[in-house]
């Protein structure tokens, strides 16, 4: 049998036969053959896409809304797999407004005067970081009150100078005052002998995930099939478990299910040769998702969150283990500031490994949960302005990542990226001149949210490689030459695969929005509306590139153009004009926990300007109905303490 026409014939046979034929074949197959028939030879520069008719998806509108006002889904398969709630995603699962803590520290910025250093961008002195981490640390050996805080350290506004990372620990919220070049602005110098590996301002010391109790409660899944969006399991035995148990559901994966999606030893045979034989099969793993049971009936157990992806007994099935409570690091918070990284200006930028003696993180977020950023710009990072490590209920919200350092290569500039987290939500946040702007690390499980995110020139979002799932980019735009895309990455780099499923583009704008659909019955990846302005060309290098890093051209699998930003081979609908709701986080949001609650959280209006409470708040929603109170505008009435205040807008 001919070398190029392996993989096809492994496709058409029955799956638990598969790696019984690969085996059959390994002798004959090496290393520099390309399985792929035909070879993935198309080139990006002439190339010229077919326009394919578009055709509306049978299961369309899969999520709409229904005469309650509440939304209603429709599954995406015959096996019940339905688009996930995110509306979990944020500080407190987003049903409460981030607190305002009170200051009992109050810092104002060194009298001494700043000396130039050579070649330095900025000044490295005076150092205030004893200073600054003595008062965090004061603070953070304080007694927490009911809700966990301890307190916030303010900044005045000024320029402070520290050489080594600020870390926040539980209860501590460092705040400044104003993330303009007019506020609070730190600047970080990095010291001589550091390596690559810094970042500015940490909030997590120490702590764990939730982990395995000795002789855990612990039961296989029954489910032969669990589809995605579930929030009830079936167990083989759920009497050691109770409501109110912190547990993780394992997703356990075979060779079958990487078979399947084609990202085994087919990722050596894409494009053969020497390229092909560096790159690195996936093998089986168990993919966690850290939930809460809130209810046992008999062997039925109910979750707090939704599962983002399926589980199948024939792909190795899954378990259910009880984990002891979080050590996280937790109701912290960082807020109103800017943090810059110094960067020596006399360095030439000679590709991927040049060092510009600069941080490459400016603030890093590792095993915390229930905590926040806010308000903050990060500059001249070579990495990410803000990475999240193993986190879960984070709130990232109104952060700027401006004028990164370094090369613009692989590995470098993924401004907001989400990294082995959960339950994270990046709201208003922007960035420019990044590579990955808005990207989602391996094996990183959903739900995690990019709402109302910008970037003004080019940029990406994505979930980069390994099987990052559930993520939401809803009304992100990228208007000039940007691009969002969730394929299969395929012999990329050292063998990615499958950047990410069931991750949803909902009405976002950019040139080119690029879905495929993995080989697996219960993910897809979609795109959904579609806000920018409709040219007659787009940018289908995302196309291109995903049809040649997967392997793709002429199979079924191949992505196709229809003439519209949004292309490719996953679930596609309304790819020309914005569908309702217009953000599907909020009006998640919204039925879960109410609309006034929602809008709470989202406006963070828990409080007045002047610490009044506000009473009602009209939303100006353009329903006559609901504007009752001051028809066509804004309007707020709040209780101060010389008595009620209406304000209008």
């Amino acid at each position: 049998m001919k070398k190029d026409i392996v993989y096809t014939a492994m496709k058409s046979v029955s799956r638990s036969m598969a790696p019984l034929l690969l085996l059959a074949f390994s002798l004959e197959v090496t290393a520099q053959d390309s399985w792929v028939n035909p070879p993935p030879t198309k080139n990006a520069e002439e190339w010229m896409p077919e326009q394919h008719t578009y055709t509306t998806p049978e299961q369309a509108p899969l999520v709409s809304m229904g005469e309650d006002g509440r939304l209603v889904y429709r599954p995406f398969s015959d096996r019940g797999d339905k688009m996930i709630d995110f509306s979990y995603a944020g500080y407190k699962r987003s049903e409460e407004p981030i607190p305002d803590v009170p200051v009992v520290e109050t810092l104002s910025p060194p009298s001494g005067r700043s000396k130039p250093s050579r070649d330095l961008a900025y000044p490295k002195k005076p150092d205030s970081h004893r200073e600054i981490q003595s008062a965090l640390d004061e603070v953070a050996e304080m007694e927490p009150d009911a809700n966990g805080f301890r307190g916030a350290v303010l900044l005045k506004k000024g320029t402070w100078y520290i050489n080594e990372p600020l870390v926040i620990r539980s209860g501590v919220v460092l705040r400044g005052e104003g993330d303009g070049e007019d506020g609070t602005v730190i600047i970080v110098t990095m010291s001589d002998d550091d390596d690559l590996d810094t970042s500015g301002i940490r909030l997590g010391a120490g702590g764990r995930s939730d982990e395995d109790i000795g002789r855990p409660a612990e039961s296989q899944i029954a489910d032969d099939y669990v589809p995605t969006g579930a929030m009830q399991l079936t167990l083989k035995d759920a009497s050691g478990f109770q409501a109110g148990d912190p547990v993780s559901v394992f997703k356990t994966t075979n060779e079958e299910w990487i078979e399947v999606l084609g990202v085994g030893e087919r990722l050596r045979h894409i494009r053969g040769g020497q390229e092909g034989a560096g790159k690195r099969p996936w093998s089986p793993q168990t993919y966690r998702h850290e939930r809460r049971i809130t209810a046992v009936n008999g062997n039925t157990i109910t979750l707090d969150v939704p599962m983002p992806q399926s589980i199948e007994a024939a792909h190795g099935g899954g378990t259910v283990k009880k984990t002891a409570p979080s050590t996280r690091t937790a109701q912290c918070g960082l807020e109103n500031l800017r943090l810059v990284s110094n960067y020596d200006t006399s360095v030439r930028d000679e590709g991927k490994d040049t060092n510009f003696q600069n941080l490459r993180d400016g603030i890093v977020v590792t095993r915390c949960r229930d905590s926040w950023i806010r308000n903050c710009t990060v500059m001249h990072v070579w990495k990410s302005a803000i990475q999240l490590n193993g986190s879960q209920y984070i709130t990232v919200r109104d952060c700027k990542s401006l004028q990164p350092v370094g090369p613009f290569g692989g590995g470098r500039r993924y401004a907001f990226s989400i990294g082995g987290s959960s339950c994270t939500f990046f709201y208003n946040c922007t960035s420019e001149d990044g590579r990955h702007d808005f990207v989602v690390g391996a094996r990183t499980m959903g739900p995690n949210v990019f709402l109302e995110c910008f970037v003004p020139e080019g940029g990406n979002g994505e979930p980069h490689h390994r099987w990052g799932v559930g993520t939401l980019w809803d009304n992100v735009s990228m208007p000039n030459d940007g691009a969002l895309c969730t394929f299969n990455r395929g012999d990329s780099g050292s063998g990615h695969g499958w950047g990410g499923a069931n991750s949803v583009f909902w009405n976002c704008d950019s040139p080119n929005i690029t879905v495929f659909d993995p080989e697996t019955t219960g993910e897809n990846n979609f795109a959904i509306g579609y806000t920018g302005t409709r040219t007659n060309g787009f940018g289908t290098g995302g196309l291109w590139y995903a049809n040649t890093r997967g392997g793709y051209w002429g199979v079924p699998q191949e992505g196709k153009f229809y003439g519209f930003a949004a292309m490719g081979s996953g679930y596609i609908e309304s790819p020309d004009k914005p569908v309702e709701p217009q953000s599907l986080f909020i009006q998640q949001l919204i039925d879960r926990i109410g609309k006034e609650k929602a809008m709470q959280v989202l406006e963070e209006k828990e409080a007045g300007p002047d610490g009044s409470d506000v009473l009602f708040e009209d939303p100006m929603s353009g329903n006559w109905q609901e504007n009752w109170f001051l028809d066509g505008e804004n309007a707020v009435l709040e209780h101060r303490d010389g008595g009620l205040a209406f304000i209008t807008e």
